[in-house]
């Protein structure tokens, strides 16, 4: 066994790099989430019969069209908000955006002109045209999920790689580290499954349009969700791991008088 100096010293570096359990949870906003009322479909009003009054069925008509602009409204902030979604991303989502907003609020201009029922039918028929919470909401959803857990991956390596230093320096020091390299192996193979899993699911869905439901919308979408289910369950068990490995070097050296929570680099939580 080398001096307690040695050792003291190894401490210290485990010290500078030991990371909050919360440094590797997922925000709230970003995770994956199941599209809400994606089993509803952004119904038209049928019931347009020559007995009702125009300015009432336009009313209808021109609150559904409401409903699915203030969706849009909540996507653009869900976008503003999400803080590891790529510019590329979110330029390509907010043009799908706005272009559905545009159309619906043409469509809105032109309901509110017609003059006949059969306009109005012929024109509310075309309210769900843009498939809001069918398409582009789901993968809105999901190409922020996707790119959240891709830099948790990245974050994870980071981690694993200090890790990895640390244990060495506590094997170097001539403590028995095989649980930590074994777990270290187990971390890893978690992070990249998670990588394998997210990364591709944002280029998957984002070029979807409302033209593409029901196949191969559905479909794509539906994988896409399992695979960023997936790949949160991977993220997850990867931290769970890290602090795994923490707990058990800092176990090894139980009696020292290290002080392991004064010093933390901020480096290795950005």
């Amino acid at each position: 066994m080398k001096p307690l100096r040695r050792i003291t010293t190894v401490a210290l570096v485990m010290a500078l790099v030991a990371i909050p359990t919360a440094a590797f949870a997922l925000d709230e906003g970003t995770t994956p989430t199941t599209e809400t009322d994606r089993a509803a479909t952004d119904r038209a009003t049928t019931d347009v019969r020559p007995d009702h009054d125009l300015s009432g069925i336009k009313a209808r008509a021109l609150e559904m069209i409401d409903k699915q602009l203030e969706i849009l409204g909540k996507l653009r902030s869900q976008i503003a908000n999400a803080r590891h979604i790529t510019e590329d991303h979110a330029a390509q989502l907010l043009r799908d955006i706005s272009t559905a907003a545009d159309g619906l609020s043409e469509l809105a201009r032109k309901i509110e002109a017609a003059t006949t029922v059969e306009e109005l039918r012929e024109l509310i028929e075309h309210i769900g045209d843009y498939k809001i919470r069918q398409v582009l909401a789901p993968k809105t959803h999901q190409v922020i999920g996707s790119d959240a857990l891709v830099y948790a991956t990245g974050k994870l390596e980071r981690f694993s790689s200090k890790l990895s230093e640390v244990t060495a320096r506590f094997e170097d020091a001539g403590f028995d580290v095989d649980e930590a390299w074994r777990l270290l192996e187990e971390m890893d193979d978690n992070i990249a499954e998670g990588y394998r899993l997210a990364s591709p699911v944002a280029g998957n869905v984002i070029g979807l349009q409302a033209a593409d439901w029901p196949d191969p919308a559905e479909s794509v979408l539906s994988a896409g969700r399992a695979d960023l289910r997936a790949a949160g369950g991977n993220v997850k068990t990867a931290h769970r791991i890290g602090v795994e490995i923490v707990h058990f070097l800092r176990g090894l050296i139980d009696g020292t008088d290290v002080a392991f929570d004064t010093a933390r680099t901020d480096a290795a939580t950005d």
